[in-house]
């Protein structure tokens, strides 16, 4: 039996997101039992959609945290605002279910939040290996973000003290609930995913108060688990793309003014093109942090509420006879809709996508053709968007054969034209490789 924290006046109050994976469920829970901490803290478990082992682990296999149980898709944005509607302590600690915490990992972040005065501080995440993830996050221009990790940022890695950072992670976040309260809640509008850490973290920014990374305060985190859910067509390694396509103009109708005026992102990939973006974009971290704590910081433009389509009815969580929490209907059944909505816009971005990438290989096809090159380059070149083109078309196709979803005509249509693309850009590049 796995023992959760369960003060009865408790300072702080763990929300816990599971997502499905049972064994990273249990070894974030059991990590969360074994923290030997001095603050007294309840753990709010919020089961997203769980399948019947996950719930059979936290129902039978756990005793003293709350259970809310969602049958819906919430997210980690609704799913906040979900475990919070049952949370009493004064401050809020969120986990992902592919966060480990150490021992003692609450403390630091307690006591940085009360000398600091801080809206919400963040552990410092750790990969596998035992090389940081990252001390928080960096915002560009364009609301795209990159982790202060060692390869951009080795100065910061190597400090004691905690760092302000434009964002910090929900896999291991504590917040002040009033600077919560203060922002609306998480913002649902970046539902399911992307941007709900980076709205909350600039919301509480615009608040006067600083957001800090504290690298006393370490947490494992495996990173990734929402795009890893099982029997879901919402997963993949092109979701993540998506829903920062579809939330970034979101984002910049609400934070816009404040956002323009920071360091532009990386043009490429290059590690040093990242290193130099991430060096150019910590001044005015530091910078705003500074006049945070001089009170001489003003905010760009008006500070704008989340928005709670889901949760912000009056009773979103209704107590049940067995002491757990179940997720009222109407909200389940509005994120129902949702997520159907998102898979048909997935799709089509999808689509989309290998529509793009099958016009490259025709293209790529008929200047192979018509020119007869040799170009190392170029073949090189075709060879990575046939990747691409096999990788979308594995997309759609676990989408199709899915037992949620079903994307009929269109994708018949598209796969007859991309096979065609395909067949003869792979008979170009077989006798492209012939000596």
């Amino acid at each position: 039996m796995i023992r959760l924290p369960a003060a009865a006046d408790p300072a702080v109050s763990l929300i816990v997101l599971l997502d499905g994976a049972v064994e990273m469920a249990e070894r974030c829970l059991r990590a969360i039992a074994a923290a030997d901490d001095a603050v007294p803290c309840e753990t709010v478990v919020l089961l997203n959609d769980p399948d019947p082992a996950l719930e059979k682990l936290v129902r039978g296999g756990t005793a003293g945290g709350k259970v809310v149980l969602c049958r819906a898709n919430a997210g980690p944005g609704v799913g906040w605002n979900l475990g919070a509607a049952v949370a009493g302590g004064p401050r809020l600690a969120t986990l992902h279910e592919d966060s480990e915490p150490d021992a003692g990992w609450l403390t630091p972040l307690c006591e940085t939040m009360t000398e600091s005065g801080a809206g919400a501080v963040g552990s410092r995440l750790y990969n596998r290996d035992g090389t940081v993830q990252n001390c928080g996050w960096v915002l560009f221009s364009d609301a795209s973000n990159r982790p202060i990790e060692e390869m951009g940022a080795p100065d910061v890695v190597a400090m004691s003290e905690p760092t302000p950072a434009d964002m910090v992670s929900g896999a291991a976040m504590l917040l002040d609930r009033e600077a919560v309260r203060a922002a609306g809640g998480w913002d649902e509008r970046f539902h399911p995913a992307i941007f709900v850490d980076i709205d909350i973290s600039t919301a509480i920014w615009h608040q006067g108060r600083p957001v800090l990374s504290v690298p006393a305060s370490t947490v494992l985190h495996q990173s990734g688990a929402f795009d890893r859910r099982e029997n879901s067509p919402l997963s993949g390694p092109r979701l993540r793309t998506f829903l920062f396509e579809r939330h970034r103009d979101r984002f910049l109708a609400k934070w816009g003014p404040s956002v323009r005026g920071l360091a532009p992102p990386p043009v490429d990939h290059e590690p040093e093109t990242i290193r130099a973006a991430v060096q150019a974009a910590l001044p005015h971290t530091r910078r705003r942090a500074e006049q945070v704590r001089s009170g001489s910081w003003k905010p760009s433009g008006r500070i704008q509420s989340a928005e709670r389509p889901y949760s912000g009815i009056p009773a979103p969580v209704l107590e049940q006879d067995d002491g757990a929490y179940a997720v009222a209907a109407g909200v389940e059944a509005a994120l129902d809709v949702s997520e159907r909505e998102i898979v048909n816009d997935y799709c089509r971005w999808l689509v989309h996508r290998e529509e793009e990438i099958s016009d490259q290989l025709v293209e790529l096809h008929e200047r192979l053709h018509q020119r007869q090159l040799e170009s190392a380059e170029l073949h090189a070149h075709a060879v990575e968007v046939d990747r691409q083109r096999q990788e979308l078309a594995l997309a759609l196709d676990r989408i199709v054969n899915s037992n949620t979803w079903r994307l009929g005509q269109l994708i018949h249509r598209i796969s007859q034209r991309t096979r065609k693309a395909a067949t003869r850009s792979a008979l170009t590049l077989r006798n492209h490789d012939r000596p």
